[in-house]
């Protein structure tokens, strides 16, 4: 069986990139491979995890040290790395001389130069998109069609499904009220979150029944957004908005409680400027929460039954150099008073909704499309690593001549 090296989130990481590399690899090691994460965050010292060995982070940042070293020592044997993070972030250049597979996330329209070029350079990987946008807009900027697959994030059906229990009494949410999650990450204005608070703001000054949790950061302290003096501005009733103990994200609530306070919401607001994939799309659906989100790259083709999609204004990231979009404040509030209308109409089939959620089973997915890739490098039919040019021909009868 393969040994594989996976550059990414230590698996012990409550990320995004942490969890889907945790999924990826205990299935990796049950089907018999040798799995191992490289962390570029969240290890300082060497461990184990859930029967994954973890490799400390390096002295680089996004580990353009470690990363590489640990996925050479195990090409010598015979094995390859893996990527799972923003690819533009590996400046090294050691990552174009190795065998790998790359699981990149394409958030921005069209594909950004930088993560273009990262696919292509060397010609010695082998791409994965997260989402069938990321696929198509790769294919424009130039991976060759040979090169390149798609194979979405996934879930842990055992933890997200529609037998969740809503957790709305710890929450001290009236249970006949109208409850809005957003579940994001306060980091810089990816999330949008001063727009999903104004439409709620908005939202909550018609309906008196409207509450609101927030699962993050409500003090921005990772170069995000102070929330609190957000929404003294916007005129929010505090009275009705819940928190998450930010001490506590950070440390990572368990995935359980996660499922449980998106179960416990009558629809999941994420309307973000830029995903690649959007997780929190999914795992809400799986436990029959609708969602509202932004027609922009990967999340409209996540959303199912009772969500809603909305527009925006495009906006050009310099340092990127493509789009993203900024979603549009009223759209959101007319797709929340959807949300409430038929929320109380009785219309939304929340375990009707989950069962959309099936073709992201993470056993489905590794079976169906991991273990055969990760078969198809084995027997050599895909080839990783610097491509050899062929050998000429030799013409014997051309060299006696030229004797």
């Amino acid at each position: 069986m393969a040994k594989i090296v996976m550059v990414t989130n230590t698996v012990l990481a409550p990320t995004g990139y942490g969890t889907q590399g945790l999924q990826l690899g205990v299935r990796a090691l049950k089907a018999g491979h040798d799995f191992s994460v490289a962390a570029n965050y969240g290890a300082p010292v060497n461990m184990e995890a859930h029967g994954i060995k973890i490799y400390a982070e390096g002295l680089l940042k996004y580990a353009n040290d470690s990363g590489p070293e640990n996925i050479a020592l195990a090409a010598r044997d015979g094995g390859f790395g893996m990527t799972l993070f923003d690819v533009w972030t590996g400046v090294a250049d050691a990552w174009h001389h190795l065998p790998l597979v790359c699981w990149v996330p394409v958030d921005h329209d069209p594909v950004p130069p930088k993560v273009a070029e990262w696919c292509i350079k060397g010609g010695n990987k082998y791409i994965v998109a997260m989402s069938k946008h990321g696929e198509q807009a790769l294919l424009k900027a130039g991976v060759p069609r040979d090169r390149l697959t798609y194979i979405p994030h996934a879930l842990d059906r055992s933890i997200w499904n529609a037998d969740v229990q809503p957790m709305r009494e710890t929450l001290r949410v009236p249970e006949d009220a109208h409850l809005t999650i957003i579940v994001a990450m306060n980091k810089g204005k990816r999330k949008s979150l001063p727009e999903m608070l104004h439409a709620w703001t908005m939202f909550a000054a018609i309906h008196k029944d409207a509450y609101l949790y927030l699962h993050t950061d409500k003090f921005g302290h990772m170069d995000g957004v102070n929330l609190i003096p957000l929404l003294q501005a916007l005129g929010a009733p505090e009275d009705r908005i819940r928190w998450v103990n930010s001490t506590q994200m950070r440390a990572g609530v368990p995935a359980e409680t996660v499922a449980r306070l998106m179960r416990s919401a009558d629809v999941s607001l994420l309307t973000t400027r830029s995903e690649g994939f959007c997780l929190p799309i999914i795992e809400s659906q799986s436990v029959g929460t609708p969602v509202i989100t932004t027609a922009h790259c990967a999340p409209p083709e996540l959303v199912r039954t009772h969500g809603h999609i909305v527009e925006g204004q495009l906006h050009w990231e310099d340092f990127q150099q493509a789009f993203s979009k900024i979603p549009n404040v009223q759209q959101i509030y007319f797709a929340l008073l959807a949300n409430y209308e038929a929320t109380k109409r009785g219309e939304i089939d929340r375990a009707a909704l989950a069962a959309t959620m099936d073709e992201y089973d993470a056993d489905k997915v590794y079976a169906e499309e991991w273990e055969p890739l990760f078969q198809s490098i084995q027997s050599g039919k895909i080839r990783l690593g610097i491509q050899q040019p062929e050998p000429e021909p030799v013409n014997r009868a051309a060299r006696r001549a030229k004797k």
